[in-house]
């Protein structure tokens, strides 16, 4: 999972991209860029490993602030190819015509496209980045054409902007509409960033979501809109409402808070434990508890600190989960202690975090602790833009039961939602569920088949 960013006007455009990607920053905390081109062509990208204010917080940074045409930037949460040597973004490639990418997603099928343009890539970052620029060539310089192109082959779920050096700024969703993309165009300016609670912040004014398939085109007079040649019923990535996006966001005209306490309206529908306090687990498994707490009768209570520093535990890559899953968290005793607690979390992927959060609530004198899962059993791996690419990552695999993963955390008991209780939450009639079911929204394709295609 990635954020991204775009910005094209008469305004500061580097001070503009660092508020946009700072808003971003839930979305990745491994690495930041940012890519500009002047009016007359030239272009430069500042990119590293690290949190938006540590690459960007020295002056001698080798990016113009005058004469600039509009830039976009990029926020990483890696979800192919190595932590360590991940590449950064935005990455930007050619000679005459000059492009660079920024996309949040994930390609499943790149190394199978990779030897088909005949290109020797270790990411599928480096590949969007190249094969849109062989089909731009092919297509007498046309971006578009090559994002309409690569649409009908890549297997997996993108949000993307590009920036050329003509100059033009281009942005557009896979024809599933698996990732948040929004924008805010008054006729002057135009803003860019994957979650509209960046544009609110930021700028204000009316936002519009870009469509399933949709491809813009700003080149700082006039907009164009247009779309791939083969759209598909969309299938936002449930995953989105449950866990990623932030609380004030809206996708596909959902706000994910409503969404998120109706998550927990429909967990207590089907429960019926007796418990003395509703704790949840900050800070995204704070909106359903209170859901949950609002259909139970249950009082809720903060009975848990979370460490701002620490960033998102999901997202943080794998040599350092552990530490900070035991660091992140402190437990207010008066709250818990003697009490029988219905702890509330938004999902449970790995199970690091949870089992830990289980241990320490006892140890703070918790009598009873049943957890309350706001979403299904996490139990397939995900090709579309979330960094859970093998079945033995997940607690929840395909053979484990509620009883092994009961014991498994710790927990007196444990309930999760159901699909369809998940998705009267959300209130959409089609959303993609393979995280939790199985079935891809890709010809057949099994989750056997999505793994060796992206190993292979």
């Amino acid at each position: 999972m990635c954020g991204i960013a775009g910005y094209v006007g008469y305004g500061d455009t580097l001070s503009i991209l660092l508020q946009l990607l700072i808003e971003l920053q839930h979305r990745g905390q491994e690495a930041s860029g940012i890519a500009v081109v002047t009016k007359d062509g030239r272009l430069y990208v500042v990119s590293g490993k690290g949190l938006v204010s540590e690459i960007f917080s020295y002056s001698h940074i080798d990016i113009p602030r005058e004469n600039v045409f509009g830039g976009i930037g990029h926020v990483r949460y890696a979800t192919s190819g190595g932590y360590m040597d991940a590449v950064t973004q935005p990455i930007a490639i050619g000679d005459r015509i000059k492009i660079a990418i920024a996309f949040n997603g994930t390609i499943a099928n790149y190394k199978l496209l990779a030897n088909e343009y005949r290109l020797k890539v270790s990411s599928d970052t480096e590949f969007f980045a190249n094969a849109i620029y062989i089909e731009t060539m092919e297509n007498k310089g046309d971006v578009v054409e090559a994002l309409k192109v690569l649409a009908e082959k890549i297997i997996g779920g993108y949000s993307i902007v590009v920036l050329t050096n003509e100059p033009r700024i281009i942005f557009a969703k896979d024809p599933r509409g698996f990732r948040p993309l929004s924008y805010v165009y008054n006729g002057d300016e135009l803003y860019i960033a994957s979650e509209t609670s960046a544009l609110e912040t930021v700028v204000g004014g009316v936002w519009r979501e870009v469509e399933p398939g949709e491809i813009i085109v700003f080149d700082g007079t006039s907009i164009e809109r247009t779309a791939a040649r083969k759209i598909y019923d969309p299938t936002p990535c449930v995953f989105e409402y449950v866990y990623f996006s932030r609380i004030d966001s809206v996708f596909n005209g959902v706000s994910i808070y409503t969404s998120r306490i109706r998550m927990g309206i429909e967990l207590a529908k089907m429960d019926n434990i007796e418990a003395d306090v509703v704790i949840p687990v900050p800070d995204s498994g704070r909106a359903a508890a209170i859901g949950y707490s609002k259909a139970s009768g249950i009082p809720i209570e903060e009975g848990i600190y979370a460490n701002k520093y620490l960033g998102r535990g999901f997202i943080t890559p794998p040599h350092i989960r552990d530490y900070v899953s035991r660091l992140k968290y402190g437990f207010i005793k008066s709250v818990v202690d003697g009490k029988k607690v219905v702890l509330v979390d938004d999902s449970i992927v790995r199970g690091t975090t949870m089992r830990s959060i289980v241990l320490r609530l006892r140890e703070a004198g918790a009598s009873e602790v049943h957890v309350r899962i706001a979403s299904p059993p996490f139990r397939y791996p995900c090709f579309m833009g979330i960094d859970v690419a093998s079945r033995q990552e997940l607690l929840a695999w395909s053979s484990m039961t509620l009883e092994d993963i009961r014991k498994s955390i710790g927990a007196d008991s444990i309930l999760y939602n159901t699909v369809d209780a998940l998705t009267r939450a959300v209130g959409l009639c089609s959303l993609c569920t393979a995280c939790f079911t199985g079935r891809y929204p890709f010809n057949g394709y099994t989750a056997s088949d999505l793994e060796n295609m992206f190993s292979r």
